[in-house]
């Protein structure tokens, strides 16, 4: 529990900011940070399991127990697990398809066939994706049917999974990504993933990776591992950190710029494993070598791909007194443009990824007009130039892709539409799922692959997630069909926000209660059920009503209330503040 003093010395610490004329926020210290990687640093070495196998006279029950227990080998090998097949099982079992994580199973025995009950059930897809219940009401059974062979009783349809245990996936597994492009192939796109920790990581996200992304992405991401690439054994790292990554022939066919994105899909993924620090792709045990380069590549390259967007403005943006203004440790200011010479009657702004452009919902929500930051050094500031892009019934706060494309949610009478603005020009987007739905809130991912919305809905609200659809020019052409992301192992009622808190996960601005709120974590493959994800933040107890926070390391988490008050999220978990002077409506960063 937090003490007097402490408290007292955190006032003392904010009193400049309290007390100031002008905005100061906070770049260190106090206010809290996301680290450089969107996973926890793993602990070296999982221990060891080695299974053993089948006791001679065993029972059809003590086979298919031990059958379970084989599969949580650990490093990971079905090698033990098939001595309890027969060889027509041995033959036909296919593990690696997809992975069953359950919560308790009971066995029950029948004759010559075993059922495996279990429940709590979770599946992971041949790549590692997690794909939520394994079946409706998480529950899963299997009849193992023995029989005998040389004398001994042996499982003769093994289901095509490796099944383990939850305990023993929590202590093992990690989450990881997958790294391919947006269609345009200028950002890299994050697809998580999990696979064991340890020595095994390097070779199997590698291998996972030259499997390419699900089909059912295309259009969304791609690849550019030729097809039919495979991992030559394994991807072993050397002791002063560099990972051996031998890929098959077809690499060879690929030109000058299709390599450096292929160097860039590995490194990114081989970065997020401890240890590593180079790679050497080769391809018959020769390098491949990129020109004036050598044949080891640094995994912390190809910055310019970054998910985060690297160039992105950091700046804090918000609405005072009618005009837009930039906010940063220097002071407020107001912007150049027309937002900021004139007072206009807005409640949301968007500011585009280079902070070039504002677009600015009226008071009344119906019409959408962008002008730029800066002033036109030809024109008066009476003069600067908006224009009108979009007229409606009640628009939600707007959002830049990395295109320059303008999305808008529009909550008419029979439910929202979805449209974006690209060249001058405004379009409905297909939106399977979202359209017509009660849409409060919404965000677009920084490398413009994932749209995710707020649903309002009664007792729990959703959050729902598609997939956006784009040809190689970066033109939306649709979205997949929405699907409901799990936030956590129970639901949490209101959520009056969303933000992208890093490439990979989401957080929620949430209301406990009608005068409180709080603030949770959601990965974006709704893994979030298994529990763990925290910013160790205490809850707010006033009603806050925006959510700033934004996926570029190091950038501050902040809470807007009505009356235009910011918080920041300190480094001991309080809400430190009013950090802003007041008055600061719609808070936003770039985006």
């Amino acid at each position: 529990m937090r003490t007097r003093a402490t408290r007292l010395a955190l006032l003392a610490a904010l009193a400049p900011l309290l007390l100031g004329g002008c905005v100061s926020l906070p770049q260190s210290g106090g206010v809290q940070t996301r680290p450089e990687q969107d996973q926890v640093e793993p602990i070296d070495g999982p221990f060891e399991f080695s299974p053993s196998g089948p006791r001679k006279g065993a029972s059809p029950l003590a086979v298919a127990r031990g059958f379970l227990v084989a599969m949580e080998a650990s490093p990971l090998s079905t090698a033990v697990a098939r001595e309890f097949l027969s060889d027509e099982g041995r033959a036909g079992w296919l593990p690696e398809r997809e992975t069953v994580v359950f919560g308790s199973n009971v066995l029950t025995e029948s004759g010559r066939t075993v059922t495996a009950s279990l429940e709590d059930t979770m599946r992971l897809d041949a790549r590692g994706a997690w794909r939520g219940e394994a079946a409706e009401g998480g529950v899963t059974s299997y009849e193992l049917r023995l029989v005998r062979e040389r004398g001994e009783w042996r499982i003769s349809n093994p289901p095509d999974a490796l099944i383990i245990p939850r305990t023993h996936f929590e202590t093992r597994y990690q989450q990881y990504f997958l790294y391919f492009f947006d269609p345009s192939a200028q950002i890299l796109v994050p697809e998580p993933v999990y696979v064991p920790r340890g020595g095994q990581a390097p070779t199997m996200l590698v291998r996972r990776l030259v499997l390419g992304p699900d089909p059912a992405l295309r259009g969304a991401v791609r690849s550019f591992i030729p097809a039919g690439t495979e991992v030559d054994l394994s991807v072993p790292v050397s002791g002063d950190g560099i990972a051996e990554v031998p890929l098959t022939e077809q690499v060879r066919d690929l030109g000058g710029e299709e390599l450096q994105l292929l160097f860039a899909q590995v490194a990114w993924t081989l970065r997020q494993v401890s240890g590593v620090e180079r790679m050497r792709i080769t391809v018959g045990g020769a390098p491949l070598e990129i020109p004036d380069e050598g044949a080891s590549q640094s995994v912390t390259a190809w910055t310019e791909f970054d998910p985060s967007i690297h160039w992105a403005s950091q700046e804090l943006f918000g609405i005072r007194g009618g005009k837009v203004l930039a906010l940063s440790a220097d002071g407020d200011r107001n912007v150049e443009g027309q937002f900021g010479a004139q007072e206009y009657a807005l409640r949301d702004i968007a500011v585009d990824l280079p902070a070039e452009q504002v677009a600015g919902v009226t008071e009344d929500g119906t019409t959408v007009v962008v002008a730029p930051r800066g002033r036109e050094p030809d024109l008066a500031p009476s003069a600067q130039s908006t224009v009108e892009i979009y007229r409606g019934t009640d628009v939600l706060r707007p959002a830049w892709d990395i295109y320059g494309q303008v999305w808008l949610v529009d909550r008419a009478r029979s439910g929202a539409t979805v449209v974006v603005r690209r060249g001058g020009v405004v379009a409905p987007v297909p939106a399977p799922g979202i359209a017509g739905q009660d849409i409060t809130s919404f965000t677009l991912s920084r490398d413009g692959t994932r749209f995710v919305a707020v649903v309002s809905a009664p007792g729990d609200d959703r959050v729902l997630v598609s997939r956006v659809l784009r040809d190689r020019e970066g033109r939306v052409r649709g979205m997949t069909r929405a699907e409901a992301l799990a936030v956590g192992p129970r639901g949490i009622g209101e959520i009056r926000d969303v933000a992208w808190r890093t490439p990979g996960s989401l957080a929620l601005l949430t209301g406990p209660s009608p005068r409180a709120s709080e603030v949770v974590l959601a990965r974006v493959d709704g893994s979030s059920v298994l529990g763990g994800d925290s910013l160790d933040a205490e809850v707010f107890l006033q009603r806050a009503v925006h959510l700033v926070a934004s996926p570029t390391p190091g950038t501050p988490l902040y809470l807007g209330t009505r009356n235009g008050r910011v918080y920041a999220l300190a480094s001991d978990g309080q809400w430190a503040g009013p950090v802003v002077r007041g008055g600061l409506q719609a808070p936003v960063f770039v985006g």
